[in-house]
């Protein structure tokens, strides 16, 4: 990731890492994958917390690279989330140095800043008394 002092993403302003690699490499194909998690989350056989398994953004253009990926990622006992292009790889980057900070700066659990899917689009209707 390229998080500098600070807890700072590098790239800001400019293209992500992702996409740095992938034109100084042509016809390489590059994936964002695994990117958000501590390298001792990845020796968690297999990782799941609080009964979920985790799930990895995975970013790329290239469908027969993300579908390995995806297999790797199913391998690890992880869920695979499709998260776009490889244009969209520098908001994965861009939401490890943020993770990394609150984390590492704040001792804050990132997780927690993050509701269930049930509330992601707004109230639940069941949930919250009606006026």
């Amino acid at each position: 990731n390229p998080v500098g002092p600070g807890f700072r993403l590098l790239t800001d302003g400019g293209p992500s890492a992702a996409r740095r690699l992938a034109d100084a490499a042509p016809g390489a194909r590059v994936v964002k994958a695994f990117n958000l998690c501590h390298e001792d989350v990845w020796r968690t056989t297999p990782p799941v917390f609080d009964g979920r398994p985790l799930a990895v953004p995975v970013c790329g253009d290239d469908g027969e690279a993300l579908a390995r990926v995806a297999e790797l990622v199913r391998d690890t006992g992880c869920t695979p989330l499709t998260g776009g292009g490889l244009d969209r790889a520098g908001l994965l980057e861009a939401t490890a140095a943020l993770f990394i900070g609150l984390w590492v700066g704040e001792g804050a659990d990132a997780q927690a800043i993050v509701p269930p899917l049930a509330f992601a689009t707004g109230p639940a209707e069941d949930v919250l008394p009606q006026p």
